[in-house]
């Protein structure tokens, strides 16, 4: 027997529709083809219409471990409704794993394949993974982790990130096609939406992503009672930005959630736990490596991603290398890096000698990737500064808060190689230190059991 949907592929891209359900005789198998193409349907119409499975071969499709949840209950006929809630106690009295009465079923051996799944660990196309997934068993905190938006690209990585620690085992489904150069993810939620409930139904803790709006809008449920919930703030607030906050105050409490953020700039809001953004750092510098090219012959080149042009610098940065270049005739270029899939945006940052990440927020995930490749990272920010020195972290960027002072920069780089080097080398250790996979992953693997086993004591 195997699970009824498969995995997205690594690379990400378009889900199937249904994948194949293995049974005993070749007439069964297409039997259950069909009628999983019958729930498919019925999901992508949801919640419009009903629709039917023939009840007498709901233990069908059970055998063949197809899942089937509260939400795809309420949608079908009576008959199917009565005839799967037979099978669901059947199963109890057969001690296979009933998970929430009259709402999902699945046996042990399909759930753990869900859970061991491929894309445990994701990586965008061209780059190279050297890490693995840890082993996991039953006693394994199960965590699901649940998005749309993918800001930076950072939420595959801490999907990543957390599959390497021991005693952890997450699994990612992300909503619809919005971040048009990266689309990695392990579970889709509307071609997998089965599977997904079922992961939900079985997760220790489920963890959100930016705010609540995949839980609650799209899987179109809660957090039970004996699970933890938890988010990542991923957000900020701009210069000028008219809102008081983007934390969830209220959703925060009432679901009595473990709020970590993605930078130590979150504590300002009270949240209670920086959780880095994961780098694999052994990937990005082996990309370095293959894509780096000699600077023999060549201008200095200097990565930016201008995401936020206006609070970012990129106007300064522009003007400060043009400035290094045309003025002080030293040979320098700027390569922005936009408008390409991240894959090829990781590439071409590897093939430059230096980033500039921002004035605003210090080092953000754009110069967090260039300083796991061994690049001196130029930044700003003396307020992101204040954030890390308060964790007793000394800032290890190139540090830059203008364009008088970049230009500087720019070319103390260019002309002093043992500089370049030292600078780099500093980053490159602050970056394996905190926020390498193996970290960031027992960094939260220890977070979730501690709060985990404080709300077991409480009750």
């Amino acid at each position: 027997m195997t699970a009824a949907l498969a995995p997205v592929a690594a690379g990400g891209g378009s889900p199937p529709p249904v994948a194949a359900c293995a049974s005993g005789a070749e007439g069964r198998t297409v039997e259950v083809l069909a009628l999983t193409e019958c729930i498919i349907g019925g999901v992508r119409r949801y919640p419009r219409e009903w629709f039917d499975v023939p009840a007498e071969r709901v233990p069908l499709l059970v055998q063949c471990g197809l899942v089937l949840s509260q939400p795809m209950l309420a949608m079908m006929t009576p008959a199917a409704r009565e005839a799967w809630a037979g099978v669901a106690g059947e199963m109890q009295r057969t001690n296979r794993v009933a998970l929430a009465p009259n709402s999902l079923v699945v046996d042990a051996p399909t759930l753990r394949r869900l859970w061991g799944s491929t894309g445990r660990i994701l990586t965008p196309e061209g780059v190279a993974s050297h890490y693995a997934p840890a082993d996991f068993d039953d006693f394994a905190v199960r965590v699901l982790q649940v998005t749309e938006y993918d800001p930076g690209s950072s939420v595959y990585r801490y999907h990543s990130a957390a599959n390497t620690a021991p005693g952890v085992v997450s699994a990612l489904v992300r909503y619809d096609y919005t971040n048009p150069h990266c689309h990695l993810r392990q579970w889709d939620g509307d071609a997998h939406r089965v599977t997904v409930e079922a992961l939900a139904a079985t997760a220790d803790v489920v963890h959100c992503h930016m705010d609540y709006r995949g839980l609650f809008q799209r899987m179109r449920t809660t957090v039970e009672p004996h699970q933890r919930a938890a988010i990542t703030y991923h957000g900020s607030l701009p210069p000028g930005d008219p809102r008081r906050t983007f934390v969830d105050e209220d959703t925060d409490r009432r679901l009595g959630a473990v709020r970590f953020g993605a930078r130590p700039y979150h504590h300002r809001w009270g949240v209670e736990h920086w959780l880095p953004i994961p780098m694999p750092a052994r990937d990005y510098l082996a990309l370095r490596a293959e894509r780096r090219v000699p600077p023999d012959a060549r201008p200095f080149r200097i990565a930016h991603s201008p995401t936020k042009r206006d609070i970012k610098g990129t106007a300064e940065f522009l003007r400060a290398v043009e400035y290094v270049r045309d003025q002080m005739g030293l040979p320098v270029e700027a390569v922005l890096i936009e408008d390409m899939p991240h894959g090829e945006g990781l590439a071409a940052k590897a093939s430059c000698d230096a980033v500039f990440d921002s004035f605003w927020l210090g080092m953000q995930g754009s110069g967090l990737e260039s300083a796991a490749m061994a690049l001196p990272v130029i930044a700003g920010d003396p307020g992101a500064v204040a954030d890390l020195q308060q964790l007793g972290i000394g800032c290890p960027w190139t540090f830059a808060n203008s364009e008088d002072a970049l230009r500087h920069t720019i070319a103390e780089l260019v002309t002093n190689p043992d500089y370049a080097a030292s600078e780099a080398a500093r980053v490159h250790a602050y970056t394996v230190q905190h926020h390498d996979y193996p970290v960031v992953g027992a960094k939260y693997a220890t977070i979730l059991t501690e709060a985990i086993h404080g709300a077991a004591d409480d009750r």
